[in-house]
């Protein structure tokens, strides 16, 4: 009744009593006197009952309000905390400030020579680093970009959410009560203490933001025009490449620029492009340094089992891999993966083909003729010359001469020494087709240089020492491959643990074929790479294959298809050259347990591989995996059902892999077959039978058919003979020869020792039955024939004999009839 009618009861109550007491006393009173009365308090009483509702939602409303206030007021204060912790830990806009003065800054060196300072004529070689450099430029500008948008929109959000709350009506509305509005006063100081500082904050912060934006923008914008213009110049040096460009080397050159600064120029360009271009790149880098390493390990370690076995050659022929096995590494590595770098600035290819051409250079020091490393030296000298006037980035007049002589030499070395001949001395027969090579491409250089062409001179001059030097160390990388397979299958006949379990026997002794394509290819495109045209013509299948097509909702491109299935593909290779290469000792036919190695794992490694290939292969292609999720959850239910075989042997090769009731290299026995397990894959396992077959049985069979497993617990198989000697032997003899030409066997372990048991006297001889043990199967068919030679020529030897089976046969002849007739008669 309190809470209904609120402060107003004791008036409501007061009320009716006091009608109730009035009735009751103006019962006395005459009929007139007592109808007033009554007619006047129900009066009363009808309009304190009538104003009580307003009164009510009246308070019902303060309340309402004063709640909304609170909520207000605590909405408020969460969002200053929020807004203080992400001002806290938002990027400092100074920084913002500093990228940007070295972005311009940067920007600034890549125009020189473009934009500003052009001197003679545009040159293909500046317009190649500058348009790498805006492009790296643009891409670290797109980043901060990216990052300030992203701070703005959270900033805005939360100047609104802020504001919706500060705005609000109700967070003002007072109450009627003093009391009430008193701590309503308080709470809204409070909050405006705390609001304060933070909404000046926030304020400053957003303004800085969105200078720090317009800034970004107007430098996006220009590094963006910046690329499309030295496009543009790209397109008009493309279709005047064979136009003169410049004056004849006797004519004074026009705004020629001082070669000072056009080195000074140079060196900031090549700094700043290496620099950016290893820092995106730096996991392909550390890689590239990894497979160095590893490769280097290999080769020592091949060189010292080389070299123990006292094979390592002082002439090092058919061995000069060993020679320096670090400096082989490096070449050979550089030479093959070189091609991992996308779209390489000039400067770092530069320094990656110095190492390796130097490298090649000390091997082959005192190894190659005389007269053919005089021409290497001086060919990669000038292979060193044509580098340094490649990186130069602007014309000079004292370029151009330079250049001149540079080819010239060219020319004249490789003339002098094909006319000399000695190309039986060659290593490399195709050198000779090289250095035809140089001489007419260094002959079209001086040509287009005489004649004032000046871009395609230099293109053609460096083209020139480049293709000739790559394609030399191309050759010899092939030929020291081959030497450490050679070396490798001889040495190492069965796979070890110290060189990745890796089969050389199935690897082969050679560079598989398709490797002498891959370096023809990519030879010609190092070469072709040098001129803008090569560009032109791979540009449009560029875009081709990575422009976006959109069908429904789903966005592509032929590139990313490409990408998905070329990874899945390259998945399975991967891991069937897994299984295919590190393969243990089962191709070889030992008999010796010990650890199975990475084989026991092939399964699981090769389904780790293909996992990470399917996701590879979908965050490549763009497809979220939750929809790939879906689609590879119905086919499963669809196909099932026509699949539970193939499922089974899966699951159970898995099984295999992690229970290991048998591993690769294990001696097994199943289905009355005994082999040695040569692989575990998807569907079914391999086993090399005794026989030298191959018996391939399914996953399921394997794992639910009963197995015989010699190498489970001790790679030990018991074995046993029985020899027959005659009942003349003397036992003790026998049994001291036998235990003598058992423990003689080298198949046959100490531990546990022999046995020899004198087990039965049979009809011609006394039967000994002898139990050895031995490493394996194999060993114990071999160890039971070698003692039966050795038992065979010892008891001749001693004349110890074993019987033939024989009896005694006794003839009774019986007594002739007639003899017996003829006594009777006599008596007669």
């Amino acid at each position: 009744m309190k809470t209904l009618f609120g402060n107003r009861f004791p008036l409501v109550l007061l009320s009716t009593w006091l009608c109730l007491l009035s009735f009751t006393g103006l019962a006395q009173q005459p009929d007139s006197v007592r109808l007033r009365v009554k007619d006047s308090l129900l009066q009363h009483f009808r309009k304190v009952m009538e104003a009580a509702p307003a009164d009510y939602a009246a308070k019902y409303k303060e309340h309402t309000i004063a709640n909304e206030q609170d909520a207000l007021l605590d909405a408020l204060l969460k969002s200053i905390r929020v807004t203080r912790d992400f001002l806290k830990s938002g990027p400092d806009t100074n920084a913002i400030h500093r990228d940007l003065a070295d972005i311009r800054n940067w920007y600034n060196i890549a125009a020189d020579g473009v934009f500003t300072n052009t001197g003679t004529l545009q040159t293909e070689r500046n317009l190649t680093t500058s348009y790498k450099l805006l492009h790296e430029l643009l891409e670290l500008a797109k980043v901060k970009k990216l990052q300030v948008d992203t701070y703005k929109k959270k900033l805005v959000s939360l100047r609104h959410n802020f504001d919706s709350i500060a705005s609000s009506p109700h967070l003002y509305a007072t109450p009627a009560d003093s009391t009430e509005f008193v701590q309503l006063v308080r709470k809204l100081y409070v909050a405006a203490r705390e609001v304060s500082p933070i909404d000046s904050t926030l304020s400053a912060s957003l303004k800085n933001v969105q200078h720090a934006k317009d800034e970004l923008d107007l430098t996006v914008y220009q590094l963006q025009s910046g690329l499309e213009q030295i496009i543009q110049y790209e397109k008009v040096l493309a279709e005047e490449t064979f136009r003169r460009e410049v004056s004849g080397l006797n004519e004074p050159p026009k705004n020629a620029r001082p070669l000072r600064e056009i080195l000074t120029q140079t060196i900031k360009k090549n700094e700043l492009i290496l620099w950016f271009y290893v820092r995106n790149n730096i996991g392909k880098v550390a890689s590239l340094i990894l497979l160095i390493i590893f490769c280097t390990v290999f080769l020592r370690t091949l060189k010292k089992k080389v070299q123990a076995d006292g094979m390592l050659r002082k002439d090092w022929d058919s061995q000069l891999v060993l020679r320096y096995p670090t400096l082989s590494a490096i070449m050979i590595i550089i030479s093959i993966f070189q091609f991992i770098f996308p779209d390489p600035p000039f400067v770092f290819v530069c320094i990656l083909w110095v190492l390796a051409s130097g490298s090649l250079t000390i091997i082959f020091h005192r190894f190659i003729t005389t007269h053919w490393l005089r021409f290497w030296c001086v060919m990669w000298g000038l292979f060193l010359l044509a580098c340094a006037d490649n990186l130069i980035l602007q014309a000079s007049r004292e370029e151009r001469w330079a250049m001149l002589c540079l080819a010239v030499a060219g020319i004249v070395v490789s003339s002098l020494f094909l006319i000399r001949g000695r190309r039986e001395d060659l290593r490399e027969k195709w050198i000779v087709y090289f250095m035809y090579f140089i001489v007419g491409v260094e002959l079209l250089s001086v040509i287009a240089n005489i004649s004032g062409r000046f871009n395609l001179a230099k293109a053609l001059m460096a083209s020139g020492f480049i293709s000739v030097i790559i394609a030399i160390m191309f050759l010899w990388t092939v030929r020291l491959i081959n030497e450490a397979l050679t070396l490798a299958s001889d040495i190492y006949q069965t796979p070890e643990r110290q060189l990745f379990f890796v089969n050389f026997a199935a690897v082969g002794r050679k560079a598989p074929r398709f490797f002498y394509f891959f370096l023809v290819i990519g030879w010609f495109i190092l070469f072709a790479r040098t001129f803008y045209a090569f560009k032109l013509v791979t540009q449009p299948v560029t875009d081709f294959l990575f422009d976006q097509r959109t069908i429904g909702q789903y966005s592509f491109s032929f590139f990313s298809v490409l990408a998905f299935f070329g990874i899945l593909i390259l998945s399975s290779i991967i891991s069937k050259i897994v299984s295919f290469f590190a393969s243990d000792k089962t191709n070889h036919g030992t008999d010796s347990g010990g650890a199975a190695g990475l084989g026991s794992w092939l399964l699981v490694v090769r389904i780790f591989i293909f996992v990470i290939g399917l996701l590879l292969a979908f965050a490549v292609a763009g497809i979220p995996l939750d929809k790939a999720t879906f689609v590879m959850g119905a086919l499963g239910v669809g196909i099932g059902f026509g699949l539970q075989s193939l499922v089974n042997n899966l699951v159970s090769g898995v099984i295999l892999a992690f229970e290991k009731p048998l591993n690769v290299g294990d001696l097994v026995e199943v289905k009355g077959k005994a082999g040695l397990v040569q692989s575990i894959g998807f569907r079914s396992s391999v086993l090399h039978t005794l026989e030298g077959s191959h018996l391939v049985i399914p996953n399921g069979e394997l794992l639910n058919d009963q197995l015989v497993n010699w190498n489970m617990q001790q790679p030990k198989r018991h074995s046993e003979l029985t020899v027959g000697v005659s009942y003349d032997s003397n036992l003790e003899e026998v049994e001291k020869t036998l235990y003598r030409l058992v423990k003689e066997q080298e198949h046959v372990l100490a531990s546990p020792e022999p046995v020899i048991f004198a087990t039965e006297f049979s009809d011609s001889s006394i039967q000994l039955q002898i139990y050895f043990w031995t490493p394996g199967l194999r060993s114990g068919k071999i160890a039971k024939s070698r003692l039966i030679f050795a038992i065979h020529a010892a008891f001749r030897e001693q004349g110890i004999v074993i019987p033939f089976p024989q009896r005694d046969v006794h003839i009774k002849q019986a007594p002739d009839p007639r003899e017996d007739k003829g006594d009777d008669g006599a008596s007669d």
